[in-house]
């Protein structure tokens, strides 16, 4: 920009000496005083509408700060949670009943599936109306005391008021029977919440609260006990496992959840430096095989194979992959409505094959899809309970620059047939 103007205005003041000392340079120096000038406003209309493109990405990013902040908490910040609010909400049944609330037709209601700090689940209670119902369950007991500090306004205390919000501590594939009997706090009739949920939000994977916090044994970046447990008041730890696995589980565990390349390698070092009792000896055990760096590879790399290993540990002990599958084929089913939705956020592939799967197909084993029906219009074969709204979404960059946690989620919505 710089060198374009002085070049402008260099030809300016070189052709009014060639207009007075010698005519015959006039003319080239007037065609290359043209093209200059026309870069010089090229450029400058360039530079404007680069100036603008920046200011409103600053606009907007200070926008989605704000709007982010608004349900951030210390334990967690919810993923997409305009996308998850806005797919849940989208019902027919619902907004029939929003929009005409003298019919009769029973209040809303939507299951969170994984509370957490309570985050999505704010936002969602803002945008419902008095009656209607958020039920709220999570395995870990912090979570729940954490959610429930939080939505304390939405206990039922201001019934008439603002929608209700219930806390339940439960894994949510058991939330099928758990909800059979659960009673209104306030008139403590039963709500009969089985087949006839309007939405149910899965957000998966694990929490910011809990990754950050040594004492969970989440995190390889920080020491602390080998633990791992969504609820810590039951079950094998991951030293359990690290200590009474054999060599040949531990590296089905680490090539299955995984996908390590060096499992083999990785299972014989635990076992060989047992007992491990803190995440630092399971590092010690990994870094024990694997290189700092690898020129080859950034996914061969000593931090990348810690996040797969503790990955892999995480998902045995806390049993991730069996639980998803029964909610998906079994709860999920059970407890949403003709035309209620589904919205379910992943963070890898072993999260989002198979909520693909049971979208797509009905079933959560590979399966050649058909689309025959018989003389009564009905799809032959396995039966498919959900279908899929639009394309799977992924988190905007401005969001991103805000959470980076949010890079690899993606937020599949499905409708109950």
């Amino acid at each position: 920009h710089i060198c374009t103007a002085a070049t402008y205005y260099y030809n300016i003041l070189t052709l009014r000496e060639a207009m007075i000392i010698k005519l015959d340079l006039a003319l080239p120096l007037l065609i290359s005083f043209l093209i200059t000038g026309k870069m010089y406003a090229f450029t400058r209309e360039t530079l404007r509408v680069a100036r603008t493109a920046s200011r409103s990405r600053r606009l907007s990013s200070l926008k989605m700060e704000e709007q982010q902040q608004a349900f951030d908490t210390g334990y967690h910040a919810p993923v997409m949670w305009k996308e998850c609010i806005s797919a849940l909400l989208g019902g027919d049944r619902y907004q029939a009943c929003k929009d005409n609330p003298g019919t009769g037709t029973s209040s809303g209601v939507f299951v969170d599936g994984t509370l957490g700090g309570g985050g999505h689940a704010s936002a969602l209670l803002k945008n419902l109306q008095p009656g209607d119902i958020v039920v709220g369950c999570d395995v870990d007991s912090d979570a729940l005391a954490t959610a429930s500090q939080r939505l304390s306004d939405y206990l039922g205390s201001k019934a008439n008021e603002l929608p209700l919000f219930l806390p339940v501590r439960s894994n949510f594939c058991e939330l099928a029977s758990v909800l059979s009997s659960l009673e209104h706090p306030v008139t403590n009739e039963p709500l009969n919440l089985v087949g006839s949920v309007d939405g149910i939000l899965l957000d998966l994977g694990v929490s910011s609260y809990q990754i950050d916090t040594p004492e969970r044994g989440f995190a390889f970046m920080k020491d602390g006990p080998l633990d791992m447990r969504m609820g810590r008041e039951r079950g094998l730890t991951a030293a359990d496992l690290c200590n009474e696995l054999d060599q040949r589980e531990l590296q089905r565990i680490l090539k299955t959840y995984g996908d390590e390349p060096r499992a083999r390698r990785i299972a014989q070092s635990i076992v060989e430096r047992r007992p491990l009792t803190t995440t630092k000896d399971l590092v010690a055990a990994v870094s024990a095989v694997t290189p700092d760096f690898v020129k080859k590879s950034r996914r061969l790399g000593r931090t990348a194979t810690l996040a797969r290993v503790f990955q892999s540990i995480r998902i045995m002990v806390n049993q991730e992959d069996k639980v998803l599958n029964q909610a998906l084929s079994e709860m999920c089913p059970a407890l949403l409505r003709p035309g209620g939705r589904l919205a379910v956020l992943s963070y890898h592939s072993l999260e989002d094959r198979p909520t693909k799967r049971i979208i797509r197909d009905g079933t959560l084993y590979p399966t050649r899809q058909t689309n025959e029906k018989d003389m009564y219009g009905n799809f032959v074969g396995t039966p498919r309970p959900f279908r899929a709204l639009g394309k799977p979404r992924k988190a905007s960059e401005e969001e991103i620059e805000l959470n980076s946690r949010a890079r690899s989620a993606t937020l599949r919505v499905a409708e109950r047939n």
